[in-house]
């Protein structure tokens, strides 16, 4: 019995040896794709598999990671700028209920050899890597990406439509990190001193203070205002090499928050670098009440969230955030107002 399932099974055939794929699909790029649901939810892992388009002007086909089966998940794959053209290039983006939006294109073209291309995408907490090899060489992309800190599945993806055949697909779960080779190069100096600096109102500083102690429980490193400043510190500069020093920034959304200009100035400074395509830290907002739909800042609502009130949910989140930070690193705690 196949462990694999399709958005739409009869665009899809699974065998032994061979999946293939065919027809249209959904959305503005004639989206489809088909997990391996027998190889169970992974956070971090890699997934390969060798591919082959049925040549055509407008095909795109790639691998995902972290997929729900309700259209969200990361993908690396290759495309056309539009369906057209033959010249794709290969790109890494997050499918969001649907709503594909790309993150990161290679600036070079890719040249599919006419038979099969080997795929493969490495995922460890943020970090992400994808490979194509083809007649021609290796083309090989890093990004950053947080939109879905969350355990999925792993599988294959076509766009516009195209033909598609695979084989040799590999899905492997890790508990180790990227290697330091593929992982992007940091300086020393920008390197983070702590995995997470949590933006909160005053008025939720209890609920903080128990998110602070499991990250602490977890081994996950926080910065705290109330821990690291003493009387004379200027208070701005704190502030500042605490959001310099920290990989992920996460604002405790409520109602409380929505309120707080001082919170939002906070992390708008990294939110705005991570737009610009600094990938040292980034933003991920975290709810802790039912107010979600209205106060979160619309600069924030096209990112996937955490809710500490799911419990199973934030158990994953704190294993995404623990998996990206070196055991040496000691808590230290979080800011709050």
């Amino acid at each position: 019995m196949s462990t694999w399932q399709a958005s739409d099974a009869r665009s899809w055939t699974f065998t032994e040896k061979l999946i293939t794929g065919y027809g249209g699909g959904l959305g503005d790029y004639g989206s489809s794709y088909a997990l391996d649901v027998g190889s169970g939810l992974l956070l971090n892992g890699r997934v390969s598999a060798t591919l082959r388009l049925i040549r055509g002007s407008g095909v795109g086909a790639g691998l995902v990671c972290r997929a729900d089966g309700s259209w969200n998940f990361v993908a690396f794959y290759t495309a056309p700028e539009d369906a057209g053209s033959e010249v794709t290039y290969a790109r890494f983006g997050v499918y969001q209920e649907g709503i594909l939006t790309n993150t990161l294109s290679s600036e070079e073209p890719v040249v599919l050899g006419t038979g099969f291309n080997r795929f493969s995408l490495e995922f460890f907490s943020g970090d992400l890597r994808g490979e194509i090899h083809t007649e021609k060489g290796v083309c090989e992309l890093r990004t950053t990406c947080v939109q879905m800190p969350f355990p999925g599945h792993a599988g294959l993806l076509r766009l516009y439509g195209a033909g598609l055949m695979a084989k040799d697909v590999v899905v492997q779960p890790t508990t180790i990190r990227l290697s330091q080779e593929a992982a992007p190069a940091e300086h020393e100096e920008d390197r983070p001193g702590f995995d997470v600096f949590l933006c909160h109102a005053g008025a939720d500083k209890e609920t903080v203070k128990d998110i602070a102690r499991e990250l602490a429980a977890g081994g996950i490193t926080y910065w705290l205002d109330a821990e690291q400043f003493s009387f004379g510190d200027r208070v701005a500069e704190k502030i500042e090499d605490g959001l310099r020093r920290s990989r992920y920034v996460v604002p405790c959304l409520s109602a409380a928050f929505a309120a707080s200009g001082w919170t939002r100035g906070e992390y708008n400074a990294v939110l705005n670098a991570e737009l610009s395509g600094d990938t040292m830290r980034t933003v991920i907002p975290l709810v802790l009440d039912d107010s979600d739909a209205a106060n979160v800042p619309l600069l924030l609502r096209d990112k996937r969230r955490a809710y500490y009130a799911n419990k199973t949910e934030w158990e994953h989140f704190l294993r995404f955030l623990g998996q990206g930070s070196p055991p040496s690193r000691r808590a230290a705690a979080t800011d709050g107002r």
